[in-house]
């Protein structure tokens, strides 16, 4: 496999899904798979759901393009090219078809969480055992066995986190499309070519779905979509290699945050804003982070804009991460949650006034 084929893989799914998606919504008009504005919903109009189903075929269909007519090249995980392809494939299925039964249902926010945890203990308990283990700082210590759990903890965190960034016009589309095509980056430079191929057809379904998502969409793409997302972002944060031979393993946990930090971030701001103003934790509003920066005077388009700068900003500052000393790799990582301790600040402060 050569950087060749990894940017085909790209394009490919590109194209698939820019032909797709309005394929999605007519479907979805058909059936009336569509998302009804109300009170805590910003758009204006009844819009169609299923772009999620877009995005999952069209990345199927690249990584099976890649499965028959390529052998895998480099790779530096414990994963066959076949047996990658075949559980990226099912498991992003699973969690699609998961977001597709919320859609279709409507469920309560926390039948939904129950709903995305167990599919993503089911899929995260595979890669497990399949030996795709979060690579932190427990691997070779007599607490080694919290690496597992620790693994699918991350995998339900990361899939609810980019599920509750869906909140705007194409926030969620272009953090997880720059997300997808820093970690095809970082994969590429690290060799690890087989990763980098699903990363950049990942990127490649995300891009094309999002010209039809950017504000004022005329597709969403549903729990459906979120659900694949963030649980394929999560297993290629725990399949990646990030550190250069050598260095201290501690700090590849680093690369993975920096790159997923947007939806992260976000989380850990609206459950801290429900937490202190005595709101359930999972009941939906109107107070993420793009809800906030427009209540500060942004419009949506902007407010869309200033978050997909600080997504590709991280992303630049994880793609340095290799490149330095351990000493330099923790004073930035610890740099850049000084950023987001004043980001936090500051907008507090903002709203008081």
């Amino acid at each position: 496999m050569s950087t060749i084929e990894i940017g085909f893989a790209f394009l490919a799914a590109l194209s698939a899904s820019v032909l797709l998606t309005p394929l999605a919504r007519r479907v979805a008009l058909k059936y009336r798979l569509v998302d009804k504005p109300n009170r805590r919903k910003r758009h204006l109009m009844t819009t169609p759901l299923l772009g999620g189903m877009a995005i999952y075929f069209s990345f199927a269909v690249t990584i099976i393009a890649g499965l028959l007519f390529l052998d895998g090249g480099v790779s530096l995980i414990s994963f066959g090219w076949k047996s990658l392809c075949i559980l990226v494939i099912t498991g992003a299925g699973l969690m699609s078809i998961v977001g597709l039964v919320d859609d279709i249902l409507g469920l309560s926010p926390v039948i939904k969480l129950a709903l995305h945890t167990v599919a993503a203990v089911l899929m995260g308990f595979v890669f497990v055992t399949k030996g795709a283990l979060l690579n932190v700082f427990l691997t070779g210590s007599s607490y080694a066995w919290l690496t597992a759990p620790l693994t699918v903890i991350w995998l339900v965190g990361i899939t609810n986190s980019v599920n509750l960034l869906d909140h705007a016009d194409g926030l969620s589309a272009g953090t997880c499309a720059i997300a997808a095509i820093f970690f095809s980056i970082v994969n590429l430079i690290s060799c690890n070519y087989s990763l980098a191929f699903i990363s950049a057809a990942l990127g490649g379904a995300t891009v094309g779905f999002l010209f039809y998502n950017y504000n004022p969409a005329s597709i969403f793409m549903g729990d459906c979509g979120s659900n694949m997302l963030g649980f394929m972002l999560g297993v290629i944060a725990v399949l990646g290699v990030y550190t250069p031979e050598g260095s201290i393993r501690e700090i590849a946990i680093f690369t993975p945050v920096l790159i997923l930090a947007l939806p992260m971030i976000d989380t850990a701001f609206v459950l801290r804003y429900r937490w202190k103003n005595g709101k359930p934790l999972f009941d939906a509003d109107r107070n993420h982070l793009a809800h906030r920066l427009m209540r500060l005077g942004l419009s949506h388009n902007q407010a869309v804009r200033v978050l997909l700068v600080v997504a590709a900003l991280f992303g630049t500052l994880a793609l340095l991460l290799p490149t330095l000393e351990p000493y330099q790799a923790i004073l930035l990582f610890a740099h850049a949650l000084g950023l987001v301790a004043l980001f936090s600040f500051f907008m507090n402060r903002a709203e008081t006034r």
